[in-house]
């Protein structure tokens, strides 16, 4: 079987390494077009945990520091996907507890689909859209479980 070289791949998918995956992931959402040229936001933290809390004599600060569950992968675009992806992409939000990995073509995570903000949305662009054709823009917010590779 040829391998094949993905410099750039955003993909969600349900196994680790969908590339070389025998017998293919059941569910494997490749984007049209990559974000990294536009709005890409490669794991950040969205919160630390901990408290202030003020007391007459002064403050206790009790730190619990970050999780992982606390990072979010946060990306969109313009004019980006067609009606197949946003379908697909619709499907895998709606799966109740699905847990998805979410790989850039470097680093791979296990993810879920943020429900608060919402964790997909998607929009026609109608300047784009054409004939019976419709490009779609889109936004995703992932919440990191684990980090794979």
């Amino acid at each position: 079987m040829p391998s094949k070289f993905r410099i750039y791949s955003t993909e969600i998918a349900a196994t680790l390494d969908p590339d070389n995956a025998i017998p293919l992931p059941a569910t494997l959402i490749e984007f049209d077009q990559d974000p990294i040229h536009t709005s890409y936001s490669p794991v950040g933290s969205g919160q630390d945990r901990g408290t202030v809390i003020r007391t007459l004599g002064g403050v206790i600060v009790q730190d619990f520091g970050v999780e992982i569950q606390d990072e979010r992968i946060s990306f969109s675009d313009v004019k980006a996907i067609a009606q197949a992806t946003v379908t697909a992409l619709q499907s895998a939000y709606e799966t109740v507890d699905g847990q998805w990995y979410f790989t850039d073509g470097y680093n791979c995570w296990k993810v879920q689909f943020s429900r608060v903000p919402r964790g997909f949305k998607a929009w026609r662009n109608l300047l784009y859209s054409y004939n019976s054709y419709h490009i779609f823009s889109y936004d995703i917010q992932l919440i990191v479980l684990t980090k794979e590779l």
